[in-house]
């Protein structure tokens, strides 16, 4: 698995959304290396096309193996974003491991999600979807990339609006979608599940995200016997690639360290 690594103290892993990879949380690095061994994963797939299955298990399996090989000599903290928060509530579903503290902004997997929510989960899912996979069908990655973003940011043309390298590196990723949007793996996320996780989880959504992202994030929280919640204020699904500085200082905060 390959992984970018700077700084000292606490191990603090960082797992990425989609249409991206490691190089998501290099402007994020400056501020947490101060207080961290800062460990930012690309998961398989996302550097390249690799002979290994594609999902939320592949990849929660791989992540288990890395937090092993890194081992316990000093506290583990994990950050997942988006799809990458989905894969860590999936790790920590499937097995138990020795983790200190996790922060999981914004999933999307509605394993949680109780049968009074899920109507308004699957109507915003199509709403949001709908057009990434017509995009897709057709063989227009790029248009399905920028209605993709569109739709996670939450405004129409949002994708143009965001740092050139950010659109740079979301179409170079453009590759991955049909394999996100066609996995056939069925992830351990429910509330029972979720329920066991030992570790203690902060779930946080952006105030102005969707309900997509929304519900699935309150139905994690409930589920979890150990958990926070957090609403970060005039912030949608993109904070962490729209404002690094604001969403590293909110894990700094979260994690107790102090500068």
């Amino acid at each position: 698995m390959k992984y970018f690594q700077k700084g000292s103290g606490e191990y603090l892993v960082l797992v990425h959304g989609a249409l991206t990879d490691c190089s998501m949380w290099f402007p994020h690095l400056k501020q947490l290396e101060v207080y961290f061994d800062v460990i930012a994963v690309t998961l398989s797939h996302f550097e390249k096309t690799e002979d290994c299955n594609f999902g939320l298990n592949s990849h929660a399996e791989e992540l288990a193996e890395l937090v092993k090989k890194l081992g316990s000599d000093k506290p583990m903290n994990i950050v997942g974003w988006s799809y990458g928060a989905d894969v860590v509530l999936n790790m920590l579903a499937k097995e138990a491991l020795s983790v200190s503290n996790v922060f999981l902004y914004e999933p999307g997997y509605p394993g949680c999600i109780q049968e009074k929510d899920m109507n308004a989960w699957v109507a915003d899912a199509k709403s949001m979807f709908g057009q990434v996979v017509e995009h897709v069908k057709q063989g227009n990655l790029d248009l399905a990339v920028e209605s993709l973003i569109d739709g996670s940011g939450n405004s129409q043309g949002y994708f143009e609006t965001q740092r050139e390298e950010v659109r740079r590196l979301q179409l170079a990723k453009a590759y991955t979608l049909p394999l996100q949007l066609n996995q056939q793996e069925h992830p351990s996320i429910n509330a029972l599940n979720v329920s066991k996780i030992k570790a203690p989880l902060v779930f946080g959504y952006g105030e102005k995200s969707r309900d997509l992202f929304r519900l699935a994030t309150l139905s994690g929280a409930g589920s979890s016997k150990l958990s926070t919640l957090i609403t970060v204020e005039n912030e949608t699904h993109m904070l962490p690639q729209e404002n690094p500085e604001k969403f590293g200082g909110l894990i700094i905060d979260l994690f107790g360290q102090k500068g």
